[in-house]
C-alpha cells in the first residue's frame, strides 16, 4: 500500500497480528536516489521468488529529487506488499526505524536503494532459512559483490573469507568472523522488538550497521551465523565521491560520536557481562584499524579530518583499547594490516611510554659492511648504548620516525646504522635488549653470525640464477643452462628471458654496459635534473660509462640524439640489458616504473643503486609515498627540506641517503638568469599546478582523461580565469612594460579554448617552451602550491601565491600532507586569496622595482645555499660514494657554516 505523505511514524497502517503475513521484508531508507532505484526495482521485478512474497517498505527521508514520485508511481499497483513512507529528512537510522514499525514478516532485512539485488537473492535465502531458519541461527549474511560504475562485479570485498567454504552456519565462538552490513543481512523480526532494538541516530555518519548487528547479537546472546555465499547482494561503488562511505571523512562524528556511541557502546555492553567475545573485538578492531590504515594512505580523505577533534578521538580510542585484549590485537587476520598500524593500536594507548621487548635486524648492507637495527617505542627516546665487539660505538646513521596520526605520533620506530661486528648489543634505559630478525624465531641477547648470516642468506637468494654472474662468457652460462631449459617446454616469457640472459652476457653488451651509469628523468619526458647531471658527468668525467634512458616517441629524443647523448630506447630488450649490467641509476622520479623498472620476481632485486635526483623541492610531507622506496641516496637542496627528511619526523631516511647539494638543473639555471640583463626580465609568469580533483574520466587502456564536464564550476577555474581575465592585471603590465605570460599546467590545457582569453595573454606550453630560458626572463611569478615557486625563490624573482583554495586543497586527493613548509611563516611571497588581492601585492613588487620584499629574501638567502653551480659535482661526488663506507660528504656544511657566521 501506498501511505499518505503526511502519516506520522506512529500508528501504522496494516496492524500488527501475532502471525506474520510475510516471510521476508525489506526496508529501504531513500534519500536522492532517483537515478538508481530504476536498477533496483528492476532487480526487485526480476526475482526468482514470486516479489509478492516479500513485504518491501520504502522510507523516503525528505528527498529533493524524483525518488518519492518514482517509488510511489511503481507501488501503486503493488499495494499487496510495497509500503510507500514520506517523512521529514531524519538520517538513516530514523528512516530505517520508521519503516521497522511498517513490517509485518518473520526476517527483514535493511537494503540500500542504489545496490541492485542478483535474480535469485531472494529465493537463495528462501531455500537457505527452510533447511536452516528453525534452528539457533538468528542472523544471516549474504554475499556481498561490488558492482563498480562501469556495470562490472567483482568478489573483492575485505570480509568475502567467510563465504569461501559455500552456503553453511558458523559458531562465531570457534570462527570468529564479522559481519558489518545490514543492506546484506536477515534479522529476526520477532529478536529485534522483544529487545526494543533500534538504529541508534548518535552513531553517524558510519558504523551504525555495524552497531546494530552488534547490539542484535549481545542482547539475543546469539553465536551462529549463516553465511549464504549463493546469495549475491551488488553493492554500488559509486565512485563519485557522492555516498557516505565516500565522502564521510571530513565529518566531526566520524571520529567522536561513531567512536563513542558505536564501537565504545558495544565494548562497554560487552564488558558487563565479562571479556569481550572474539568476534566483537574483531569487529571493533577492523572499524578501528582502518581510522588508522587511511592515515597511512598516500592518497587519503581523512587529510579532512578537523583537528578540532583530534583530543577526544584519542581519548575515546584509549578507552576502547583498555577494553579490547593484546591477543586480540596481535592475531587479528580478517584483513591485510601494516606492522606500523598493529604496533599502534596495540601499544600506543597504554597510557605511558612504552619500550621494546627486542629490536630487531633490518638490513645488512655488505658492500660497507653496515646493519641497521630498528626498534618501536612510544614517548621520550630511550636512552641508547651500543657495543660492538666489546666496545661502546656510536651509530653510523640514525633517525627516529614518527608515525603521525590525527594529529598525534602515536608510535616512533628507531632506525640507527652500525658498522658490523662479530658480536654486537644493545642496551635500552639500562636494559639489555634481545635481538631479533625475521629468519631466527626467538630473539638473542647478542647479534652474531647466527641472526646475521640467515638474513644475508634471504638477501641473496632473491637474485635469480639467470641474473646472477653476468660478467661470465655467454657461451659458457649457456652450456651450463642448456640441459635445463632443453628438457622444458619454456612459456614465451620463459624464452624471452632465457634469451635476454645470454644476450646480457656476449662480449659486446658486457664491455658495452659495463659498470653502466643510468640516467632518466620521466621515460617519456627529459629536460629535468637527469638530463643535466648526464650531460655534466659526460663532459666532466667521460671515464664513466654513462646512458640516458627516454622512449623514442619522446619529443626530446632527436634534441639530445643531435647534442650527442648515449640514449637508450626505454622499455627495450637492450634497457632491461643496460639495466641488468648498470651500478648506479639516478631519475628525477620516484615512480614504481622508475624505481623497480625490472619485474623482480623474474629479475630479482637490483644490484645498482638508486639516486633521487627530484623533480622538485620537496616541501609537503610525502612521507607515505616515499618511504617504502628503495632510495641510496636522495638529493635536496635547502636546509630546511634535509631536516625534515633526514631528522627526527615522519621520514624513515637519515643522513645516510638524504644530502644536501642542490639541484643540478639550478647549475645551468642560474647560469641562464645571470646571462639575461634585468632589463630584459620583462614577464609576469602565471604557472598554476593542478587540482587532481578536478581530473575527468580516465580512458580504459589509456592515460588520456575525458574532460571533467563540471570543471568551470570550480573554484579553482572562476579564480584563475577571475585573474587572467582582470583588467587591472593587464593595466598593471602594460604601465611597467611586461608581459603576461601564462603557463599553464599539462591537464589545464584542454580546457583553454573555453577560457576566453584576452589577447594580451601570452599562452606558453610545457611541450613547447623550455622552462628554464622562460623563468631566466621573469620578472614576478604567480603561483598557488606549485613547487617551481621554488625555481623563482632561488632566483630572488619575487613571488605571490594564489592560494583561493587554501582550506581545501589538502584534501587527500594529492600525494603530500602538510608539511614543514608554511607559507605564512617561510613562503617567499605574500599569499593572496582572491584574484584582487593577487593584484595589490603585485603592485607592491612593482613598485619595489620588481624586487623580493627584504623579508622574503631574507627567508630565500637562508634557504638556497647552493647558488655557486657546484651542485652537479656534488651530486656526482656522493653518487661514487655510495659505495664505500663514507657517506656522508662534510665540505658544503663547513662552508655553508661559515657563511653564516
Amino acid at each position: 500500500m501506498s501511505s499518505d505523505p503526511q502519516l506520522r511514524t506512529k500508528n501504522p497502517e496494516r496492524p500488527m497480528s501475532s502471525a506474520p503475513h510475510f516471510r521476508f521484508a525489506a526496508v529501504f531508507a531513500t534519500y536522492n536516489v532517483a537515478r538508481f532505484l530504476p536498477d533496483l526495482l528492476q532487480s526487485l521485478e526480476r526475482q526468482t521468488l514470486p516479489i509478492e512474497q516479500v513485504q518491501l517498505v520504502f522510507v523516503d527521508d525528505g528527498s529533493t529529487d524524483d525518488s518519492y514520485a518514482i517509488l510511489s508511481a511503481w507501488a501503486a499497483d503493488r499495494a499487496s506488499h510495497v509500503t510507500v513512507i514520506k517523512q521529514e529528512n531524519a538520517w538513516v537510522a530514523a528512516a530505517r526505524n520508521t519503516g521497522m514499525q511498517f513490517v509485518d514478516a518473520e526476517w527483514v532485512t535493511f537494503a540500500d536503494p542504489d545496490d541492485v539485488f542478483d535474480d535469485r537473492y531472494f529465493s537463495e535465502v528462501d531455500k537457505f532459512v527452510d533447511v536452516h531458519g528453525h534452528g539457533t541461527v538468528n542472523l544471516l549474511a549474504t554475499h556481498q559483490m561490488r558492482l563498480l560504475a562501469s556495470g562490472a562485479l567483482r568478489n573483492t570485498h575485505p570480509l568475502r573469507r567467510k563465504f569461501a567454504k559455500g552456503s553453511r552456519v558458523i559458531d562465531l565462538h570457534l570462527e570468529p568472523f564479522i559481519q558489518l552490513a545490514v543492506n546484506s543481512s536477515f534479522f529476526r523480526v520477532m529478536a529485534i522488538r522483544s529487545h526494543a532494538l533500534e538504529f541508534d541516530g548518535r552513531v553517524r555518519p558510519v558504523f551504525e550497521d555495524a552497531h546494530f548487528i552488534g547490539k542484535y547479537l549481545l542482547l539475543t546472546g546469539a553465536h551462529h551465523l549463516g553465511v549464504l555465499a549463493s546469495a549475491k547482494y551488488h553493492y554500488r561503488v559509486r565512485g563519485d565521491g557522492t555516498s557516505l562511505m565516500e565522502s564521510h571523512h571530513d565529518k566531526p562524528g566520524k571520529y567522536t560520536d561513531v567512536v563513542e556511541y558505536g564501537l565504545l557502546d558495544l565494548a562497554e555492553t560487552a564488558a558487563s557481562e565479562g571479556p569481550l567475545p572474539r568476534w566483537l573485538e574483531n569487529t571493533l578492531l577492523y572499524d578501528l584499524f582502518w581510522y588508522f590504515k587511511n592515515e597511512r594512505a598516500i592518497e587519503s580523505r581523512t587529510a579532512l579530518a578537523p583537528p578540532h577533534v583530534f583530543d577526544r578521538f584519542h581519548e575515546l580510542v584509549t578507552q576502547l583499547r583498555a577494553l579490547i585484549s593484546d591477543e586480540a590485537v596481535r592475531t587479528f587476520d580478517l584483513m591485510g594490516v601494516e606492522a606500523a598500524v598493529r604496533q599502534a593500536v596495540l601499544i600506543g594507548y597504554t597510557g605511558k611510554a612504552q619500550r621494546p621487548r627486542y629490536v630487531r635486524l633490518t638490513r645488512v648492507d655488505e658492500r660497507t659492511q653496515q646493519i641497521r637495527v630498528s626498534y618501536w617505542f612510544t614517548g621520550d627516546e630511550p636512552s641508547e648504548r651500543w657495543i660492538v665487539d666489546e666496545r661502546d660505538a656510536l651509530p653510523l646513521h640514525a633517525t627516529t620516525q614518527d608515525y603521525v596520526f590525527y594529529g598525534r605520533a602515536v608510535l616512533r620506530q628507531r632506525h640507527v646504522w652500525l658498522a658490523r661486528g662479530i658480536r654486537s648489543k644493545v642496551v635500552l634505559d639500562g636494559v639489555q635488549m634481545a635481538f631479533g630478525t625475521d629468519a631466527v624465531v626467538e630473539p638473542e641477547l647478542e647479534l652474531t653470525a647466527r641472526q646475521l648470516h640467515p638474513l644475508i642468506m634471504d638477501q641473496r637468494a632473491r637474485f635469480l640464477p639467470a641474473w646472477d654472474g653476468l660478467d661470465r662468457p655467454a657461451t659458457r652460462w649457456a652450456l651450463s643452462t642448456l640441459r635445463r631449459t632443453l628438457s622444458a617446454s619454456l612459456e614465451k616469457k620463459h624464452r624471452a628471458d632465457v634469451a635476454l640472459a645470454f644476450r646480457a652476457r656476449t662480449r659486446t653488451l658486457r664491455t658495452r654496459f659495463a659498470n653502466a651509469w643510468v640516467f632518466m628523468d620521466r621515460d617519456n619526458q627529459a629536460n629535468d635534473n637527469a638530463e643535466h647531471l648526464y650531460r655534466w658527468v659526460r663532459r666532466h668525467h667521460p671515464e664513466i660509462n654513462a646512458w640516458f634512458v627516454l622512449t623514442k616517441a619522446s619529443p626530446d629524443w632527436a634534441r639530445l640524439a643531435a647534442e650527442g647523448f648515449r640514449l637508450i630506447a626505454h622499455g627495450t630488450p637492450t634497457w632491461r640489458a643496460l639495466l641488468l649490467h648498470a651500478s648506479h641509476v639516478a631519475s628525477s622520479h620516484i615512480d614504481a616504473y622508475v624505481v623497480q623498472p625490472l619485474d623482480p620476481r623474474r629479475y630479482g632485486p637490483p644490484k645498482y643503486r638508486f639516486t633521487w635526483l627530484q623533480h622538485g623541492v620537496t616541501n609537503y610531507d610525502i612521507s607515505r609515498w616515499i618511504n617504502p622506496k628503495p632510495v641510496d641516496l636522495l638529493v635536496v637542496v635547502t636546509p630546511q627540506e634535509r631536516d625534515a627528511i633526514a631528522g627526527p619526523g615522519p621520514y624513515s631516511f637519515s643522513d645516510r641517503e638524504v644530502l644536501l647539494t642542490g639541484f643540478p638543473r639550478h647549475d645551468e639555471l642560474l647560469r641562464k638568469r645571470q646571462s639575461v640583463p634585468e632589463s630584459d626580465r620583462d614577464s609576469i609568469l602565471i604557472m598554476p599546478t593542478w587540482r587532481k580533483r578536478l581530473s575527468g574520466r580516465q580512458s580504459r587502456g589509456s592515460n588520456e582523461r575525458a574532460k571533467n564536464p563540471e570543471f568551470f564550476e570550480s573554484d579553482y577555474a572562476k579564480s584563475w580565469i577571475d585573474l587572467l581575465s582582470s583588467s587591472e592585471l593587464r593595466a598593471l603590465a602594460t604601465r611597467e612594460g611586461k608581459r603576461i605570460v601564462f603557463m599553464p599546467h599539462p591537464n589545464l590545457e584542454p580546457y583553454l579554448e573555453d577560457f576566453d582569453l584576452p589577447d594580451e595573454i601570452e599562452v606558453v606550453g610545457y611541450a613547447e617552451a623550455n622552462v628554464q630560458e622562460v623563468l631566466a626572463r621573469g620578472s614576478a611569478m604567480i603561483t598557488d602550491y606549485s613547487s617551481i615557486a621554488f625555481e623563482a625563490a632561488f632566483l630572488d624573482m619575487p613571488l605571490i601565491y594564489f592560494q583561493f583554495d587554501a582550506e581545501t586543497f589538502f584534501d587527500g586527493t594529492h600525494v603530500g600532507r602538510r608539511g614543514y613548509f608554511d607559507y605564512g611563516r617561510d613562503g617567499f611571497g605574500r599569499v593572496a586569496f582572491r584574484a584582487d588581492e593577487v593584484i595589490n601585492s603585485l603592485r607592491v613588487v612593482a613598485e619595489s622595482g620588481f624586487r623580493s620584499e627584504s623579508r622574503f629574501a631574507a627567508r630565500a638567502a637562508a634557504s638556497f645555499i647552493t647558488r655557486d653551480e657546484q651542485n652537479s659535482q656534488r651530486v656526482f661526488d656522493a653518487m661514487r660514494r655510495l659505495d664505500t663506507d663514507r657517506r656522508v660528504a662534510k665540505p658544503l656544511e663547513s662552508k655553508v657554516s661559515q657563511d653564516n657566521e
